[in-house]
């Protein structure tokens, strides 16, 4: 218990003065123990005007630690941790102060301190289908009807599709105007050339359908990434297995976090399996990047001090083309 008790102990120098010493401990660093020597603060300015309360924290995949500068206030609050920091201790500022005793420091170590570096976190997996089918470009201002309690979707243009491979897959249908929530509904039957029923019980005020056609990103899967999960040196796996109708007929596969394409990757007769690996380089907003185990890409600047939404995408380049995502698995390694 001493060991634990007195890693990166925060505490006044042995003469007092505007630093703070901390204490030597221990990470957990991708499976093996890396002792951190004791440090110490660089120099810490004192407020001027009013009371200030900084924060001393470790970077928790190096353990340097660093010191965040709070603002000046009548009543200040302590500034946050910055992404991939743990926290060591606060240290309350008067105007004026000329030494940090212990009597200024406030101890807020955690017994993370001792193992998040390294760390893996499964941000999510599955490996229960979902299948989704291009319609035609030609089936716009989709109208509504009732097909035996279901929807039933209609056009005056062709929808391109037939019983196979269409019915068990999903099509995209945006709803506006009306109860309609946007979202994948099964296709039930082919019931003409200009007309197909979905698995969505029919009631009135529906409102307005817009089925997603060929050559437009299809969203499969949304995962959301929890802001400050990747350390500055961290990296985001992700691992996916895509299936699809064998044809010459192109067909492709992307993935985004948040606004940002990370990349695409096309496939025509058989299974696409892929591995993308998003990799900070010393900052969690810049990145590397690599497909497959290929050769590293930079210039990419997601910012992973934020939330952030990982979508798995896709779309065909010809009607009556089925995609299946088979499975994935995401993780986060911090």
């Amino acid at each position: 218990m001493a060991r634990l008790a007195a890693a990166f102990a925060p505490s006044q120098q042995a003469t007092p003065n505007m630093t703070v010493a901390v204490g030597a401990g221990a990470l957990l660093a991708w499976g093996n123990v890396v002792p951190v020597a004791a440090q110490s603060t660089g120099v810490i300015v004192a407020p001027v005007a009013n009371p200030r309360i900084d924060r001393v924290v470790i970077d928790a995949g190096n353990g340097v630690i660093a010191t965040v500068t709070g603002t000046e206030s009548a009543t200040p609050t302590a500034p946050a941790i910055p992404s991939g920091f743990l926290p060591i201790t606060q240290v309350l500022l008067a105007p004026g102060t000329t030494a940090i005793t212990n009597a200024l420091i406030t101890d807020e170590r955690i017994s993370g301190n001792l193992q998040p570096a390294g760390s893996v976190r499964l941000l999510a997996q599955n490996a229960v289908p979902r299948s989704f089918v291009a319609v035609a470009a030609t089936f716009t201002a989709a109208t509504v009807a009732n097909n035996a309690g279901n929807v039933q979707l209609s056009s005056t243009g062709a929808h391109g599709l037939t019983a196979t491979p269409a019915v068990g897959a999903n099509v995209y249908v945006a709803w506006s105007g009306g109860t309609g929530v946007s979202g994948f509904y099964k296709v039930l039957s082919i019931d003409s050339a200009t007309a197909f029923t979905v698995q969505l019980s029919y009631v009135a005020g529906l409102g307005t359908p817009t089925v997603t056609p060929v050559a437009t990103d299809v969203v499969i899967v949304n995962i959301p990434i929890p802001a400050g999960i990747l350390s500055a040196n961290g990296s985001l796996e992700c691992q996916v297995f895509f299936d699809g109708t064998p044809s010459a007929n192109g067909k492709t596969t992307s993935w985004y976090v948040g606004a940002t394409k990370i990349d695409a990757n096309a496939f025509t007769t058989g299974p696409q399996i892929s591995h993308w690996w998003l990799i900070d380089r010393g900052a969690v907003n810049s990145q590397l990047y690599a497909l497959n185990g290929g050769s590293l890409v930079g210039g990419l600047s997601v910012d992973f001090s934020q939330a952030q939404t990982l979508t798995l995408r896709a779309q065909a380049a010809a009607a009556n083309e089925r995609i299946t995502l088979e499975g994935f698995l995401i993780r986060a390694n911090y």
